[in-house]
């Protein structure tokens, strides 16, 4: 039997993921379509904080010479920018170029609009604590999967 906590996640989960679900756009604003594989790439990268092809390819469970095809695909689309590591020039740095950005930011898993529709369904104050909930849970998740990868790394 599961915890009732778990259980009270598990049933709460699922009523935001349906009421504020997108529809996903796998093209961009010039209808250059991109596959959900490679959306899939594309939210795992950040405008600013850049990411190796090995980091990549290893968190998203792919070998480095798939994951340089993908890449490449998307460098020539406009998706990506590349650049050597300023502490490792053998290194290749990934980020997001404008057009990636906005690409990913049409792919979100939740809708923004829906959001914003359901919280004004919300108190304030209610609003708030949901939030920093979320934040919470949010930032003990991303211990786990630290711990977690570190286990699967050793």
């Amino acid at each position: 039997m599961l915890d009732s906590r778990i259980r009270r996640l598990l049933d709460a989960y699922p009523a935001i993921f349906l009421a504020c679900h997108r529809r996903h756009v796998r093209h961009d604003e010039t209808g250059k379509g991109v596959t959900e594989r490679q959306a899939s790439v594309l939210d795992h990268l950040h405008a600013t904080r850049a990411t190796s092809l090995s980091q990549l390819a290893e968190h998203m469970g792919i070998g480095r010479s798939a994951m340089c095809i993908a890449v490449a695909r998307l460098v020539r689309g406009g998706y990506i920018a590349t650049s050597r590591d300023k502490q490792d020039p053998r290194r290749v740095a990934l980020t997001l170029t404008a057009a990636g950005t906005r690409v990913k930011e049409q792919n979100t898993i939740l809708d923004p609009e829906l959001l914003t529709a359901m919280f004004r369904l919300i108190p304030a104050a209610e609003l708030e604590s949901a939030l920093l909930g979320m934040e919470r849970l949010a930032k003990y998740a991303k211990i786990l999967l630290r711990q977690r990868k570190r286990s699967i790394d050793r």
